[in-house]
């Protein structure tokens, strides 16, 4: 039975608690929006829902898998397949425990990180729902391609578990950055070299062992960010905090963004994202 597979860990951080955003559920369309955008704009939200629930579902299946080796060769297969399926950054690191929502159940030891851009030509034109439509059309591919990456470790006999980009059981930031794909910026989004903050994130935990990321990356990574202030400056709910707090003292959760005010933002603004826009790292290289 799936409900007697066991947990490698359940979250225990008392300041890490997941929260739904019901707020969000209340938003409206701009009644001017374009017809077929609304039909576009609609059928990524139903996927996107669609896919959450089943990757809510997702360690069913695991019962005999028990696999923990690997090799070079494999994992080059699965980011081939990866890419192929529209992923455009993959990280690896250990799950840290620390870093998973309170009291739910996570199954492998092991974080596969996966990320996907949103593209500037929507980004750029922030407020608007063009940003809202890129969102959830990321959201929804990026959740497919999560989910179909885990069946195929799963069927390799690897016990591995979906966390779709819409909501998973552990902070994805967190992982993301351990990764080596890049740092926290000053507003709490991860930003990366490929795209500054414009990509959205998936995790699948697994217990196959995977590659190790190097110090040198690491380190590489922690100047990313060089502290310019634009998100703080042009946020338009002023949601971006200038003395990130650690709100339960111990968690070792930082938090950098008023979470109401960026959610009252977000409603209020069109589906907002300037803080998206205006990162320099994010605009399209030359």
């Amino acid at each position: 039975m799936a409900d007697e597979i066991e947990s490698t860990y359940i979250g225990k951080n008392e300041g890490l608690v997941f929260i739904v955003p019901k707020e969000l559920f209340g938003m409206k369309m701009d009644k001017k929006i374009d017809p077929e955008i609304a039909k576009e704009f609609s059928g990524y939200i139903r996927d996107t829902f669609k896919g959450f629930q089943i990757a809510a579902q997702s360690k069913k299946g695991n019962e005999n898998n028990t696999k923990t080796e690997t090799s070079p060769e494999f994992w080059k297969d699965f980011e081939k397949k990866a890419k192929e399926l529209g992923v455009d950054l993959i990280g690896y690191t250990p799950v840290n425990e620390n870093y998973i929502f309170k009291g739910l159940k996570v199954y492998g030891k092991n974080a596969i990180v996966l990320g996907q851009e949103m593209i500037w030509e929507r980004i750029k034109n922030a407020p608007s729902v063009d940003c809202g439509v890129e969102s959830f059309r990321v959201y929804k591919e990026l959740g497919e391609s999560v989910i179909e990456l885990t069946n195929y470790l799963k069927e390799q006999g690897y016990k591995s578990e979906a966390h779709h980009p819409f909501g998973g059981k552990l902070l994805f930031p967190y992982h993301a950055v351990a990764a080596g794909l890049g740092a926290v910026g000053m507003n709490g989004l991860v930003v990366t070299p490929e795209f500054g903050p414009r990509q959205r994130w998936g995790i699948i935990t697994t217990d196959a062992d995977v590659p190790e990321v190097s110090e040198e990356r690491l380190k590489e990574m922690e100047t990313l960010c060089n502290k310019c202030e634009a998100c703080i400056k042009n946020c338009k709910g002023s949601a971006t905090l200038e003395n990130p707090t650690e709100k339960v003292k111990g968690s070792g959760i930082i938090t950098r963004i008023d979470r109401s005010k960026c959610i009252h933002s977000l409603i209020n603004n069109n589906y907002c994202s300037v803080c998206l826009k205006v990162c320099p790292l994010g605009h399209p290289k030359k």
